[in-house]
């Protein structure tokens, strides 16, 4: 499969290691004729991890769209976390929704549930009395929520299972836990959004495999889901690194095409 678009990607304007420009310049280097870039949105809660507002985003954005056109087309999008909504989505290309924290219901604090194992075991000791189990309900109930505000694509599904290797906290394979996932990846879907298959923590060694699991790729397929590749790539160098697995991960469910954004709409490609 040739990769000419991704959607979900980053840089300096939020947690990014590289600039705008350095990810525009990996992805025509790539052969890309489009890319993504899809900012963290404003977390006034979690400054070093989020754009610092909407309009100089926006602004930097549209500024190098009209810089880079005769090499790519880039499309402005955000990764709004339920805990982020943005305040002006009519004026994004995309938006990628997604889940990162769990919300402490006595007092207000959001928590990352992927920041680090110590943040995730804070999540469950602190917020939810040491129940993991409660604290996946929890984390898939407000996946639901973020598909209800109706993105274009679905985040990392499976986060919650980043720090979770070797069932640290929960049994993956329970059948308790695939069914709190099952029933949340099917209401998800019911919103129409594509869901990525994200390498980025792969990538990383966090995980074998993207998100989703097999078993929800499975899943999704039987439902009739669509899917886009991803990196979520945070540095230039590293833009296209995990796709052929996230290929791979998705012919093994029974896909036999993804989808890329090509210049402003979805287009199917063989895998």
């Amino acid at each position: 499969m040739k990769i000419l678009s991704t959607l979900h990607n980053h840089c300096t304007m939020c947690d990014g290691r590289s600039t705008p420009e350095e990810m525009l310049s990996a992805a025509a280097a790539a052969g890309f004729s489009d890319l993504g870039m899809s900012c963290h949105g404003y977390a006034p809660f979690d400054p070093a991890y989020s754009i610092s507002g909407e309009e100089e985003y926006l602004t930097a954005m549209t500024a190098l769209t009209a810089a880079w056109s005769d090499r790519l087309r880039l499309h402005t999008g955000i990764e709004e976390d339920l805990f982020a909504p943005s305040a002006m989505p009519e004026r994004y290309d995309y938006r990628i929704g997604d889940v990162h924290y769990a919300r402490d219901r006595s007092t207000g604090e959001l928590v990352p549930v992927d920041g680090s194992v110590e943040d995730l075991h804070r999540v469950i000791r602190r917020l939810f009395r040491g129940n993991a189990m409660d604290m996946v309900r929890d984390y898939y109930d407000n996946m639901v929520a973020a598909a209800e505000r109706r993105p274009l694509v679905i985040g990392h599904f499976d986060l919650i299972t980043k720090y979770n290797q070797k069932a640290r906290f929960f049994d993956e394979d329970s059948d308790e836990y695939r069914e709190l996932a099952s029933q949340a990846l099917e209401a998800c879907l019911a919103g129409g959004a594509v869901f990525e298959i994200n390498a980025g923590a792969a990538v990383k060694g966090l995980r074998s495999v993207p998100y989703p699991a097999p078993f929800l790729l499975q899943r999704l397929r039987e439902l009739g889901g669509q899917i886009t590749l991803s990196a979520d790539c945070h540095y230039a160098p590293l833009l296209t690194a995990g796709l052929d697995l996230a290929a791979r991960c998705a012919r093994d469910a029974g896909f036999e095409e993804a989808l890329q954004f090509i210049d402003g709409r979805f287009v199917p490609f063989p895998l």
